[in-house]
This record gives C-alpha cells, structure tokens and sequence, in this order.
C-alpha cells in the first residue's frame, strides 16, 4: 500500500490513531449458527437493515475518516461498501482483515462441532495451550499476529488521524485481547454485536491503545422488536 498523506479534515486530538472498528452485518450463517471463518454467506434481509442504519449513523458521527478500510470477504466488503456510499470512501480491501480460517470445520454447524468436535472448542478457549490450530486451518498465533500485524501497519500510515475498519467478530475480539494484556484464548469474552461500533485508539510504534467503546449497537435500535405494554 502506498503512503497516504494527511488531510485536514480527518485531524483528530488524539497522538495515536482512532479506529472505527466495524463488525459485519447479519448473516445467513450468523443467523444458522456456523462456524463462519472464510467461508462467505449472504447477509440476511435483516443485515440489510443493519448497513442502512449503521451507514447513516456512521456518515453522521464519523464521516470525517481519512480512509476507509474491509476485509474482502463479502459480508465485510458489502458493509464497507454501504458506509461508504454516503461518506464518500471506497473501502480499501485487505487479506489481513479476514476473519480466522477454520480449515476443515469452516461453516460447519455449531451443533454438529459440539457433538463431534467438542474437544477443539474446549482448546480453543484454553489459555494453557502454546498454540491451538484448526484442522488443516490457521493458528491462534498466527491469527494473532496478523491482527496486530496490520492494525500496527494502519495505525503507522494514519497517525493522529481517523480510518474506519470492517472486519470481523473475531478480529475485534482478538484486538480486545492484546489491548487489555489477556489470552487471545479469551476472545469470546469479546465478540461483539453484527454491526456494531467498537472504538479504540491505537499506536502502532508500541502496539498498544486505549478502548473507547466496544460494541456500540445504539444505532440499530431501530430493529429491536418492541416492549410488550404493560
């Protein structure tokens, strides 16, 4: 990627770079409950829903970004790409933004690994294990790294600046983990909503930030089914 130079409007106070971290929208296999690390869905009618509300919040509060940036799986590029029809950015796709490859067991049924495949669940939780992998698919550490990886080579290119970031549930996940000195073991603590808006401010020198928000969801409130009167 090129050097990008910076641009008055997307100044911001702080000394490290804020990130806008977007999870995708609703998907069908979100919704069917799979285990969706590259394999690619459909978002749902509902996430549909989801990026016309997120969109115009985001365009509203944080149109200002220097650069829009999405992994390129589908349900990624297409929310990137609903935000970006109103601010005004074409998302700047990036392998490393991708979702944890699942190898064998990407886009099977949560159910099905449960009955089957419960002891790789239970280590991929496990904190005590140097380095868990998925059959045939990507490590926790080198899932790990290329986390931190990129947000390090964003931060560095848009320092004291704003970009915004469509990714995944457990890229933020995992981000959360290295921000707050845990496990990456962890990261379910950390998962975050379809559509939500986690922010952190990062520096990419010291590989470290500060959390702002995490898994902001007021904008869908919309979509939430209503209150039963009393």
């Amino acid at each position: 990627m090129s050097e990008i130079e910076p641009t008055p409007r997307s100044v911001v106070r702080y000394r490290g770079t804020t990130l806008l971290l977007v999870r995708h929208a609703e998907t069908s296999d979100n919704v069917s409950m799979r285990l969706s690390g590259w394999t690619d869905t459909d978002l749902t009618p509902r996430g549909e829903s989801q990026i016309e509300l997120l969109a115009d919040h985001f365009n509203r509060h944080h149109g200002h970004i220097d650069t829009l940036y999405a992994s390129p799986l589908i349900r990624a590029r297409r929310t990137a790409e609903g935000i970006g029809a109103l601010t005004g950015h074409t998302p700047i796709l990036l392998d490393d933004l991708r979702e944890m490859f699942f190898g064998d067991l990407d886009g099977r049924p949560f159910e099905e690994l449960r009955e089957a495949y419960a002891h790789l669940l239970e280590a991929d939780e496990n904190s005590a294990l140097e380095d868990f992998v998925w059959p045939s698919g990507e490590s926790r550490s080198g899932f790990t790294a290329r986390v931190l990886r990129v947000t390090d080579e964003i931060a560095r290119r848009h320092r004291g600046r704003a970009v915004g970031v469509v990714t995944h549930g457990g890229f933020i996940a995992t981000l959360m983990t290295l921000l707050n000195g845990e496990s990456p073991a962890r990261w379910r603590k950390w998962v975050v909503p379809n559509a939500s808006l986690s922010e952190v401010v990062w520096d990419g020198r010291s590989h470290r930030g500060s959390l702002v928000r995490h898994g902001d969801a007021s904008h869908l409130e919309a979509l939430l089914p209503l209150e039963p009167k009393e």
